[in-house]
């Protein structure tokens, strides 16, 4: 006997600019509970395949590489979503599941290729508090010239095992106990005293000015949004694809967050917010319009 033909799905697609991040939700069915796809955003043949495969009764894209899927698809199955909505709606779905309270607003910080922090208010509207270039694309970069890889996958790996603290400078390097008023494990200059050329140690040494230098961001920047909405603590929820099987990017994170006066979190299955949102809006769209 032949099997029966699975429901149909609705998907919402995420394209950015180094990762293609699905998810599959059976048609009908509620968010709370949904399927992924995670490929290269240049690997045109596996998104046209997974396509093909679901023969999705909806798809909401969003992210710089939209277009690419409404090329696949080319029919009134498929609409565009703004990519900060998307995060918005996305982050505040997850985080329902996970970590239903959080201040009012938070900080939403989406690390993929670059960085965007957005605030986030329970109405579910918010605001672009600003970003920075740094993020997953400068470990893939900083990778390959100094490491001669660019796998994110194999870098991750290394920095694991490595100890940043042999290739870092720190304060406890340069003052005395007592003599200033700072840990003595804080980083004082990334890649400022080089005791070790081991993979392991350079690569979670990237990973580290990576984690630092977003943490430091997204502490001024909470500073600046509690000034304008006065909330103590200020949560500060870390998503995207860079996190992905990263646990040592995501500890410089917690850690750094923490003494900049914040209370972080990681949000789970945060790469998959932005389609996750699309898909969300789109729905709502949908019932708005009957």
């Amino acid at each position: 006997m032949k099997s029966p033909p699975e429901p149909a799905a609705d998907i919402g697609f995420d394209l950015g600019a180094t990762l293609a991040k699905a998810v599959i939700v059976d048609e009908g069915q509620p968010l709370s509970s949904f399927r992924t796809f995670v490929c290269r955003s240049d690997d045109s043949l596996a998104i046209s395949s997974f396509l093909s495969v679901h023969s999705p009764a909806k798809v909401a894209v969003t992210g710089g590489g939209a277009h690419g899927v409404l090329h696949e698809t080319g029919d009134g199955r498929t609409g565009r979503q703004d990519e900060f909505a998307s995060l918005t709606e996305g982050s505040r779905i997850l985080l329902e599941k996970s970590s239903p309270e959080v201040s009012d607003p938070f900080l939403l910080v989406s690390l993929g290729t670059g960085t965007s922090v957005l605030a986030v208010f329970r109405s579910r509207e918010s605001f672009r508090a600003g970003g920075t270039a740094v993020g997953g694309g400068t470990i893939r970069g900083l990778g390959e010239l100094i490491l001669g890889t660019d796998d994110f996958e194999e870098l991750t790996r290394l920095a694991r095992s490595g100890d940043r603290k042999k290739v870092d400078l720190l304060v406890g390097d340069l003052y005395p106990p007592g003599q200033i008023a700072l840990m003595p494990n804080l980083t004082a200059a990334n890649f400022g005293r080089i005791r070790s050329r081991s993979a392991p140690d350079l690569a979670a040494a990237v990973l580290g000015l990576v984690g630092e230098t977003v943490a430091l961001m997204a502490g001024a920047l909470g500073r600046a949004v509690s000034a304008e909405h006065p909330v103590a603590p200020l949560d500060v929820v870390y998503a995207g694809s860079t996190l992905r099987h990263n646990p040592v990017l995501e500890e410089v994170l917690l850690t750094v967050s923490a003494l900049m006066g914040l209370r972080p979190r990681i949000l789970p299955r945060g790469e998959f917010s932005a389609a996750l949102g699309a898909l969300s809006l789109a729905r709502k769209q949908e019932v708005r319009s009957t």
